[in-house]
């Protein structure tokens, strides 16, 4: 007589670690793809076969972590704005900026270009490249290496180098929301005019925040302070008209937020708000500067 068919084997089901359809990113934290291999016994009622990772008594499922890996993601934007009062003053935006996850790091690329200029007479003229490498540790705690690159004709700064390492803590988290929180330290270079050239080091303090708001609004937020315990040396003379010849503490802050609104999968409309002090600058009325801008974004 023939044999009894025998029961097929279940092929592993893999489900990846990621937030349901339409719900945007992946939350952050360890991402990881989750294998589960479940074999059914050749015969029913039999036992599954043993092995040295699933003994023949063991009757539950055996999870294998794999990590995720994405490719990169980003976005080009450009702002141009023209007005004509009694004067005309013509602004300029470029910025990019990409993203990356492999495993528990989290890669991230950004570049800006600004320009301005009134009556013929340039108001802004600065440029800033971004690198941060972010390593979560578990779902809460992770680290983080930043590099930053910077020039500003204005307020006369004409290389700013800065490399920095930080410890943080994830405070807040879902399909939605995240905050995060840490401190860590930064080593930076400056050469200004005015100001001691050289190398000094910061305490560093920063906070994110992410708001996906529905599936077309996305409001994102970073504010970040460094402060050194060194002084540095001005010396030369300001708009003021008065000579400077001191020393002054070395700190800074930047405040920066951005209200994305998607038009389609690939074009958005981006409102920029940002406001950075450097105490280092010579020149007191350059120290603070502002910027609103409007851009056009393109998602690839």
């Amino acid at each position: 007589a023939p044999a009894p068919p025998t029961a097929p084997v279940a092929p592993a089901v893999t489900v990846a670690a990621q937030p349901p359809a339409g719900t945007g990113a992946p939350l952050p934290g360890s991402h990881r793809r989750v294998t589960v291999s479940s074999p059914l016994p050749s015969k029913p009622g039999a036992a599954p076969a043993a092995s040295w990772w699933w003994p023949w008594w063991v009757a539950r499922p055996f999870l294998v972590l794999e990590p995720v890996v994405t490719h990169w993601i980003g976005k080009v934007e450009f702002g141009y704005d023209n007005n004509l009062t009694t004067t005309r003053a013509v602004t300029t935006t470029t910025r990019l900026e990409a993203d990356r996850i492999s495993g528990p790091d989290n890669f991230q690329f950004k570049g800006s270009y600004l320009y301005g200029r009134s009556d013929h007479v340039p108001t802004t003229d600065q440029d800033e490249l971004d690198f941060r490498w972010r390593h979560n540790l578990d779902a809460r705690l992770f680290t983080e290496a930043t590099s930053t690159y910077s020039q500003d004709k204005i307020r006369q700064i004409n290389d700013n180098l800065e490399q920095g390492g930080s410890f943080g803590y994830r405070v807040f988290a879902n399909q939605t929301q995240s905050v995060d929180f840490g401190l860590g330290l930064i080593g930076q270079y400056l050469d200004a005019t005015g100001v001691q050239q050289g190398a000094d080091y910061f305490g560093h303090v920063f906070q994110d925040y992410t708001y996906k708001i529905n599936g077309r609004f996305t409001l994102a937020q970073d504010v970040s302070a460094d402060y050194s315990p060194e002084k540095r040396a001005r010396f030369g003379v300001t708009t003021i008209g008065s000579p400077v010849n001191s020393q002054a503490q070395d700190y800074d802050y930047k405040f920066h937020s951005t209200l994305e609104g998607k038009i389609t999968d690939h074009m958005s409309l981006n409102l920029h708000f940002e406001y950075d002090y450097d105490n280092a600058v010579l020149d007191p009325h350059a120290r603070a500067e502002q910027h609103v801008t409007t851009t056009v974004g393109y998602s690839f």
